[in-house]
């Protein structure tokens, strides 16, 4: 994984501005929590099973104790809402 932030064009290593490395995995995290918090408890749940931790959907709704076939609507929902918080177009 990359942690570093969009390249800038004409920047050099050191200049101001440019952020170190463990600044750089600071401001990911700060990224992460923010989009974990924008999807509020209901859905970070699903989110971060199937996506961080890599778990299929039936492995997902089974840990969560949610009926069969629930787990892909609400993921659907959870990714429209990360969508939406990162701006991106529909």
């Amino acid at each position: 994984m990359s942690w570093d932030a969009a390249p800038i064009s004409g920047g050099r290593r050191n200049a101001p501005g440019i952020l170190t490395p463990t600044e750089r995995q600071i401001a990911a995290k700060q990224r992460f929590d923010s989009a974990i918090d924008h999807l509020g408890k209901d859905l970070s749940d699903i989110a971060w099973r199937i996506i961080c931790a890599g778990e299929g959907v039936p492995a997902a709704e089974k840990n969560l104790g949610w009926p069969a076939r629930s787990g892909k609507l609400v993921l659907k929902i959870a990714l429209d809402r990360l969508g939406d918080f990162y701006r991106l177009p529909e």
